[in-house]
Protein backbone atom coordinates (compact mmCIF):
# COMPACT_ATOMS: atom_id res chain seq x y z
CA UNK A 1 0.00 0.00 0.00
CA UNK A 2 0.72 3.55 0.73
CA UNK A 3 3.19 3.03 3.84
CA UNK A 4 0.81 4.02 5.83
CA UNK A 5 -0.32 1.67 9.23
CA UNK A 6 -3.99 1.99 10.43
CA UNK A 7 -4.76 2.20 13.95
CA UNK A 8 -6.54 -0.30 14.07
CA UNK A 9 -9.39 -2.59 11.95
CA UNK A 10 -11.32 -5.54 13.42
CA UNK A 11 -13.07 -8.04 12.10
CA UNK A 12 -15.18 -10.97 13.58
CA UNK A 13 -16.04 -14.59 12.99
CA UNK A 14 -20.00 -16.00 13.68
CA UNK A 15 -20.00 -19.86 15.06
CA UNK A 16 -21.16 -19.84 11.37
CA UNK A 17 -17.46 -19.49 10.07
CA UNK A 18 -18.54 -16.32 8.19
CA UNK A 19 -15.57 -13.61 8.52
CA UNK A 20 -16.81 -9.91 7.93
CA UNK A 21 -15.02 -6.59 7.80
CA UNK A 22 -16.99 -4.45 9.49
CA UNK A 23 -17.39 -0.85 10.44
CA UNK A 24 -18.14 0.96 14.07
CA UNK A 25 -22.12 0.73 13.31
CA UNK A 26 -22.35 -2.70 12.64
CA UNK A 27 -19.62 -3.83 14.97
CA UNK A 28 -22.17 -3.29 17.55
CA UNK A 29 -24.90 -4.56 16.44
CA UNK A 30 -22.61 -8.24 14.94
CA UNK A 31 -21.14 -8.29 18.32
CA UNK A 32 -24.78 -8.79 20.10
CA UNK A 33 -25.65 -10.92 17.30
CA UNK A 34 -23.35 -14.07 18.97
CA UNK A 35 -20.16 -13.08 17.70
CA UNK A 36 -17.47 -15.25 19.51
CA UNK A 37 -14.30 -14.37 17.99
CA UNK A 38 -12.30 -11.47 16.86
CA UNK A 39 -9.31 -11.07 14.36
CA UNK A 40 -7.37 -7.23 16.31
CA UNK A 41 -4.89 -5.40 14.20
CA UNK A 42 -3.14 -3.78 17.05
CA UNK A 43 -0.05 -3.37 18.88
CA UNK A 44 1.25 -4.87 22.20
CA UNK A 45 2.14 -2.29 24.76
CA UNK A 46 3.16 -5.28 27.55
CA UNK A 47 3.85 -8.90 28.04
CA UNK A 48 3.49 -10.47 31.44
CA UNK A 49 4.88 -14.12 32.85
CA UNK A 50 3.74 -15.38 35.98
CA UNK A 51 5.71 -17.63 38.47
CA UNK A 52 2.31 -19.62 38.45
CA UNK A 53 -0.68 -19.79 37.00
CA UNK A 54 -2.02 -16.83 37.53
CA UNK A 55 -3.69 -14.96 34.45
CA UNK A 56 -2.71 -18.26 32.70
CA UNK A 57 0.68 -18.12 33.23
CA UNK A 58 1.25 -15.92 30.50
CA UNK A 59 -0.49 -12.84 28.82
CA UNK A 60 -0.24 -9.72 26.55
CA UNK A 61 -1.56 -6.45 26.27
CA UNK A 62 -2.68 -5.00 23.36
CA UNK A 63 -3.00 -1.66 21.98
CA UNK A 64 -7.21 -1.67 21.65
CA UNK A 65 -9.68 -2.33 24.80
CA UNK A 66 -11.77 -5.41 23.89
CA UNK A 67 -15.26 -5.02 25.51
CA UNK A 68 -16.35 -3.28 22.77
CA UNK A 69 -15.96 -6.09 20.42
CA UNK A 70 -15.99 -9.02 22.95
CA UNK A 71 -18.08 -8.04 25.96
CA UNK A 72 -17.21 -11.22 27.64
CA UNK A 73 -13.20 -9.89 27.05
CA UNK A 74 -12.48 -7.76 30.21
CA UNK A 75 -9.72 -4.44 29.06
CA UNK A 76 -7.02 -4.82 26.66
CA UNK A 77 -5.13 -8.06 27.82
CA UNK A 78 -5.07 -11.66 25.81
CA UNK A 79 -4.09 -14.57 28.07
CA UNK A 80 -2.05 -17.33 25.92
CA UNK A 81 -2.64 -19.85 28.89
CA UNK A 82 1.14 -20.87 29.19
CA UNK A 83 -0.31 -23.48 31.83
CA UNK A 84 -1.25 -25.74 28.99
CA UNK A 85 -4.87 -25.11 29.35
CA UNK A 86 -5.89 -24.48 25.77
CA UNK A 87 -3.01 -25.28 23.98
CA UNK A 88 0.12 -26.94 24.67
CA UNK A 89 2.42 -24.85 27.00
CA UNK A 90 5.25 -24.65 23.83
CA UNK A 91 2.97 -23.46 21.87
CA UNK A 92 1.24 -20.89 24.23
CA UNK A 93 5.15 -19.99 24.61
CA UNK A 94 5.77 -19.48 21.32
CA UNK A 95 2.84 -16.79 20.88
CA UNK A 96 3.91 -15.10 23.90
CA UNK A 97 7.43 -14.89 21.83
CA UNK A 98 5.50 -13.36 18.83
CA UNK A 99 4.07 -11.04 21.53
CA UNK A 100 7.49 -9.90 22.89
CA UNK A 101 8.85 -10.01 19.00
CA UNK A 102 6.36 -7.07 18.53
CA UNK A 103 6.87 -4.87 21.47
CA UNK A 104 10.60 -5.28 20.91
CA UNK A 105 10.46 -4.08 17.50
CA UNK A 106 7.53 -1.56 17.29
CA UNK A 107 5.45 -4.05 14.57
CA UNK A 108 1.81 -4.66 14.61
CA UNK A 109 0.11 -7.95 15.21
CA UNK A 110 -3.17 -9.74 14.39
CA UNK A 111 -4.40 -12.07 17.25
CA UNK A 112 -7.32 -13.78 16.82
CA UNK A 113 -9.38 -13.59 20.57
CA UNK A 114 -11.61 -16.12 21.70
CA UNK A 115 -14.38 -15.25 24.19
CA UNK A 116 -15.33 -18.81 24.29
CA UNK A 117 -11.88 -19.79 26.27
CA UNK A 118 -10.93 -17.06 28.99
CA UNK A 119 -8.93 -16.95 32.24
CA UNK A 120 -10.67 -15.00 34.92
CA UNK A 121 -12.25 -12.81 31.98
CA UNK A 122 -9.29 -12.10 30.37
CA UNK A 123 -9.84 -14.07 26.74
CA UNK A 124 -7.67 -16.37 25.00
CA UNK A 125 -5.76 -15.32 22.00
CA UNK A 126 -5.43 -18.67 19.92
CA UNK A 127 -3.32 -17.06 16.91
CA UNK A 128 -1.21 -14.26 17.05
CA UNK A 129 0.54 -12.71 13.47
CA UNK A 130 3.43 -10.05 13.46
CA UNK A 131 3.57 -7.82 10.56
CA UNK A 132 4.91 -4.54 9.15
CA UNK A 133 1.90 -4.60 6.90
CA UNK A 134 -2.19 -3.16 7.89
Amino acid sequence: GNGRIPDWRLSLKRRSGVQSALGAAALLYVTGAGADTANVETSVIKTLVSGDTAYGGCMAQLGRRLEGLLPACRGNWVTFRCDGTYTDPVRAYRMLDQAQLALATGMRVLVVVDDSKDHNGYCFASRIDVTSEF
